[in-house]
């Protein structure tokens, strides 16, 4: 649904090919670790899921245009994750990552199964670069965040190694 799975599975796939001790090294000061962008990965899927149902509850409904949500892989431009997706720390090992990255899906999956689309076109709020977004496109934003960011993790590999 909304490419979310098969999209999901390309950076499970690439945890199965790295270790913990991977997974916890920073090529740099600046930089993520493997499992920081695995945590950023969770909260913003929690984060979304949070303003989806909220939308759902409280949100006026709206039409809004269609965005270019596969953009989101272009890594030319650089995107400061706003505070509330920034890793803290939590997710200390690739399983415990595996788990959050789980039931965030859970969460997404149980939010909006059932839910007719033209309910979830006409509901939406804003992400801080296209702007109005209605939820199907949130729900496929997801996705598309998740392959941005797999390219980062790969990066970080290469680097680390």
């Amino acid at each position: 649904m909304y490419g979310l799975d098969e999209k999901r599975q390309e950076v499970l796939e690439f945890v199965e090919s790295i270790s913990n001790e991977q997974a916890s090294r920073k090529p740099n000061e600046e930089s993520w670790s493997i499992l920081e962008v695995l945590e950023h990965l969770y909260l913003m899927e929690q984060l979304v899921v949070y303003q989806i149902g909220k939308s759902l509850k409280e949100g006026d409904e709206q039409q809004v245009s269609e965005k270019p949500v596969q953009q989101t892989t272009n890594r030319s431009q650089k995107v400061p994750a706003p505070e509330a997706v920034q890793p803290k720390g939590e997710l200390n090992t690739l399983e415990d990552a595996k788990k959050g990255l789980e039931k965030s899906r859970e969460a997404t999956m149980f939010l909006v199964h059932n839910k007719e689309e033209e309910i979830l076109k006409n509901r939406a709020f804003p992400h801080p670069i296209f702007g109005e977004m209605n939820l199907v496109q949130w729900v496929e934003f997801i996705g598309w965040h998740e392959l941005r960011h797999l390219d980062q993790m790969k990066e970080v590999k290469q680097n680390i190694s």
